[in-house]
């Protein structure tokens, strides 16, 4: 039986399984990991009938974070937030644990390749009261990120884009009514009359995967702007390729934050933290999408 795996649809791309291995053998533990497909009308079945079985640890991917919210018996203060969950630990009287560890993944690799200092402000070669970011998408991968966002970069203020305004709406209503004042929304259209210079743009899309980019402006990358795309491939995204066509000399792609979040989760089942740069190398040097 495995006491881990993680559920998700598509699921055969996903590297958390040898991402899970690297780590237990850090550590020197021996659990099984699998790969678990699910569609929407058995999510909820397989998830329960593995913990049933046994399983001590899942994660859950795209697209069943909101609803494993929904089937935890209890939730980290983080996955509260986030209305949505990553991982799930069993716990010894039986219960469901959910957490949220992407947005802690996401800054932990801001800290790991310079773009967050030790005051957790975003880097940058001119002095600026607040740090404007901008966040294209406002699906499950937005959801994630969006409370340590605000939490954490406190000197920020975050602007919401999305192609379905009402979604982006939606999140943001939802924030400033738990008391973050710091976020706002704005129709996609309306970017090219933006007058915001940003430190941080974000692409929390799934544009990758349909082989677009988002239809942002072009003026709103300098060389200064740090660009951070959430999916990855073994080159550059596209979206990643956009930023540095038009300029920005700081891309990265979301392979740290991916492992950064897996090693968060491992901390929650296991109680101890891997090392994360080792994992990133090695799944730069044989990887393949």
């Amino acid at each position: 039986m495995d006491s881990f795996s993680v559920f998700g649809n598509p699921i055969k791309h996903s590297k958390s399984a040898e991402i899970y291995a690297l780590f237990a053998h850090e550590i020197g533990i021996s659990k099984k990991y699998n790969l678990k497909l699910a569609v929407q009308d058995n999510f909820n079945y397989l998830l329960h009938n593995f913990f049933n079985l046994g399983g001590l640890g899942a994660n859950i991917t795209s697209p069943f974070k909101e609803n494993a919210y929904f089937l935890c018996n209890q939730l980290t203060e983080r996955a509260e937030k986030a209305r949505s969950v990553n991982t799930i630990k069993k716990l010894k009287n039986g219960t469901l644990l959910g957490d949220n560890t992407d947005g802690i993944g996401f800054i932990s690799d801001l800290k790991r390749i310079n773009w967050l200092d030790n005051n957790n402000q975003i880097t940058s070669h001119e002095e600026e009261p607040i740090t404007n970011i901008l966040l294209i998408g406002a699906g499950g991968a937005a959801k994630g990120i969006l409370p340590i966002l605000l939490t954490t970069i406190t000197t920020c203020h975050i602007n919401i884009v999305n192609r379905t305004f009402s979604r982006a709406q939606e999140l943001t209503s939802y924030y400033q009514e738990i008391g973050y004042k710091n976020i706002s929304c704005l129709p996609l259209y309306k970017l090219r009359y933006d007058t915001n210079k940003y430190s941080l743009i974000i692409n929390a899309t799934t544009s990758n995967i349909h082989n677009t980019i988002p239809k942002i402006p072009y003026f709103l990358i300098t060389p200064d702007t740090k660009c951070y795309d959430l999916f990855y491939t073994k080159q550059d995204t596209l979206f990643i390729t956009w930023c540095k066509k038009n300029g920005s000399n700081y891309c990265s792609d979301g392979l740290g934050m991916l492992v950064g979040q897996a090693a968060h989760s491992f901390f929650l089942w296991h109680n101890t933290f891997p090392t994360i740069d080792p994992v990133i190398n090695h799944l730069r040097s044989v990887f393949y999408m």
